[in-house]
């Protein structure tokens, strides 16, 4: 056949196909799927693609030119994950499956991770920071987790100042682990959980297990104000927590009722919390029960607050079987809210410290069959608020409230509302007969079971033959008199001079009624109440005409004094319409209150 014969016929059939645009290559060559522009077929044999090595997926490199988006290759040995890659338009995708293996890391030290690091196992105090991304990286996830123990704290951050969920960085505790997700040049958290900052779970399933695991973490990595939340269950404490870090802690249930705080063995003679530091307890049951014979020695309490100048408070918790439930060695200031303290060998609450100012405020807490409720045995300037609770005592030696005045004094005592079950002692130590007015600031008011402490008295004269003469008409001369017996609760009694002596002014009520005697006949005797010896300030002042010598003759007066300080005093004086005359105010009943 002639060269031209043979061209042609190539040509012909090159346009058939090229007019088919059908191409089959493989098995079966004159059968091809009408859909397909190339069919492949074969049992044999493989596809071998493009190969070329992808740096970076934001780059066509290194295609050049324009690259039009579904461009395929299949990447080998470049920065990238090995496989097949199409390209978007705009970056390059990786076709991946299921199947594929996340490459997997472990850090244990500081580290900048890859864009290739998957799967990130984290442990011990350390920094990692995310890889350097762009828009052309959207999508690109990296997972890290806190694989390390109780005390390690992995801090994430991004390169260059690039933002985590708009902050500067994110936290892992130990088991903890989040997904971070490229977008925009900075990075998202897949599937966050919104919680509030500094908030640390304690349960079997948390990153802390045990109360000693939370308290060891916060000593390396406290960062502010924290709240360790405990589960619905017993914490079993076979060691003294000692509490001393740089910002407040509180330890806290679930909800009332419902945890526990519980003594075990290795913790005899020695108590559960020991805090140096600021620190709350709320919603907590503490058990020294479940250990035989704790709390019955001295050292086996509940909470001892032994730092200086600290501020704590404990509500809605119980205390049963300890020594002391709660010892306040130092000037701390403690605030005690709607709590049960049952079966203390010692004391509910115990002040005994050597640093003026301690402060102790209590209110709705019932103190039951403990020895002694509250116990002031030792401290000086304090300030004591008791208030609305129950002291419920279980044989006659207990108290509910003990002051111990040799080695205790105040600034600021006030008692009020409280009850009694008028077994024991109610309140006790207090002096408020005393002449000097150690105890008069003392403010203890409406306790059922005692009568209230507001300043009062009584003086009873009978048979008085003590006689006062009125020299001159019209000027005013104390009367004499020697009490026969007395009362006086803040008030000091000399005789005839009642002086107010507490610090907490008050309006003085009095009512006074006696006879009087005078050795001569139609005479008129006035009498009044003077205060601080200034017959110019008289109160209450009577007049009464005597019609028989050596006659007794009733006379009474009311007696309304504002505004009583400490150290006002009152007296009885008398004066008459005429010169030396003689008076004997024979029998006297002077009743004093305030309010």
């Amino acid at each position: 056949m002639k060269l031209s014969n043979k061209f042609c016929i190539f040509l012909l059939t090159f346009l058939s196909l090229a007019t088919s645009a059908q191409v089959k290559i493989g098995n079966n060559p004159n059968s091809i799927n009408e859909n397909s522009i190339l069919e492949i077929e074969t049992t044999s044999k493989g596809f071998l693609g493009p190969r070329v090595a992808l740096n970076d997926l934001g780059l066509a490199s290194p295609l050049t030119g324009t690259v039009p988006a579904g461009m395929l290759v299949f990447s080998s040995g470049g920065s990238v994950a090995d496989g097949f890659y199409y390209w978007n338009g705009s970056k390059w995708i990786k076709i991946s499956s299921s199947n594929d293996l996340k490459n997997t890391v472990i850090k244990t030290a500081n580290a900048n991770l890859l864009k290739t690091d998957a799967i990130v196992l984290a442990s011990n105090d350390i920094t990692l920071t995310l890889p350097e991304i762009t828009a052309a990286d959207n999508g690109l996830e990296i997972n890290i987790k806190n694989n390390g123990n109780h005390k390690d704290l992995v801090t994430v951050i991004g390169f260059s100042g690039a933002l985590i969920d708009g902050i500067n960085s994110a936290i892992l505790y130990r088991w903890a682990g989040k997904t971070f997700v490229a977008f925009e040049g900075n990075w998202v958290i897949k599937e966050k959980i919104n919680r509030a900052c500094n908030l640390m779970d304690v349960s079997e399933t948390s990153s802390w297990t045990t109360l000693k695991e939370a308290i060891e973490f916060l000593e390396e990595h406290m960062m502010g104000a924290t709240t360790i939340r405990l589960a619905d269950s017993e914490f079993l404490l076979s060691e003294t927590q000692v509490i001393d870090l740089p910002y407040p802690l509180t330890l806290q249930g679930l909800s009332y009722g419902h945890t526990s705080i519980s003594a075990s063995g290795g913790l005899e003679n020695l108590p559960m919390f020991r805090c140096v530091s600021e620190c709350y307890f709320k919603m907590l049951m503490f058990d020294g029960t479940t250990l035989t014979s704790y709390g019955t020695n001295p050292g086996e309490d509940a909470i001892r607050f032994v730092g200086q100048d600290t501020y704590h408070e404990i509500k809605d918790c119980t205390f049963d079987g300890f020594y002391n439930a709660i010892l306040d060695s130092t000037n701390a200031e403690l605030w005690l809210f709607e709590c049960d303290i049952s079966n203390c060998t010692g004391s509910g609450v115990l002040l005994h410290g050597n640093v003026p100012g301690v402060k102790l405020r209590v209110s709705e807490t019932d103190f039951i069959s403990c020895t002694k409720g509250i116990n002031m045995e030792k401290g000086s300037n304090a300030v004591v608020q008791l208030t609305s609770g129950a002291y419920l005592n279980n044989n006659a030696g207990a108290y509910g409230v003990l002051y111990v005045p040799a080695t205790f004094s105040f600034e600021t005592m006030i008692i009020t509302n409280n009850s009694w079950n008028n077994t024991g002692y109610f309140i006790s130590g207090f002096d408020f007969t005393r002449s000097d007015g150690r105890d008069a600031d003392a403010f203890i008011i409406a306790n059922a079971g005692m009568e209230s402490k507001n300043p009062h008295s009584k003086i009873n004269v009978l048979n008085n033959a003590s006689t006062t003469t009125v020299t001159t008409t019209g000027t005013w001369y104390k009367a004499n008199w020697t009490n026969s017996n007395q009362y006086t609760c803040k008030f000091g009694v000399s005789n005839n001079k009642l002086t107010y002596l507490t610090s907490n002014s008050m309006d003085v009520v009095m009512n006074i009624t006696g006879n009087v005697i005078c050795t001569n006949t139609n005479k008129v005797f006035s009498v009044a109440v003077v205060k601080n010896g200034n017959p110019a300030l008289r109160y209450g002042e009577i007049t009464v005409k005597i019609t028989s010598a050596s006659y007794p003759y009733q006379w009474a007066t009311n007696v309304y004094i504002p505004d009583a300080v400490a150290g006002d005093y009152y007296e009885v004086w008398i004066t008459s319409t005429t010169d030396n005359d003689i008076y004997i105010l024979q029998d006297v009943q002077w009743f004093t209150n305030t309010q």
